[in-house]
């Protein structure tokens, strides 16, 4: 289901809106292949790559991976739906 736009909204919030959203998809893609072992030799998981590392190595700087399981990829994943809700909102109507 496609993300609806309210009405009285305009573009400013539509872009930040699916921006976000493809941000969001990106970067659980990303965690779904590093958990499945596919490695960057494929040019699909380096796109993700060069667009979600500069939101994930900024939190594995102050949190390292923790055996298995790589924190990063889920505080990185709350704190963009963090930062997609607040801009949305603190957008006025009409933008």
């Amino acid at each position: 289901m496609l993300l609806q736009i309210p009405p009285g909204h305009g573009i400013i919030y539509a872009i930040v809106l699916y921006g976000m959203g493809a941000l969001l998809l990106a970067l659980f893609i990303r965690a779904i292949a590093s958990w499945v072992r596919i490695d960057e030799r494929y040019a699909f998981i380096r796109v993700l790559a060069r667009i979600t590392d500069p939101f994930i190595l900024p939190i594995r700087r102050v949190v390292p991976p923790m055996g298995v399981l790589d924190v990063a990829f889920i505080l990185a994943f709350f704190l963009l739906i963090t930062l997609q809700i607040l801009l949305t909102q603190a957008l006025p109507l009409g933008w």
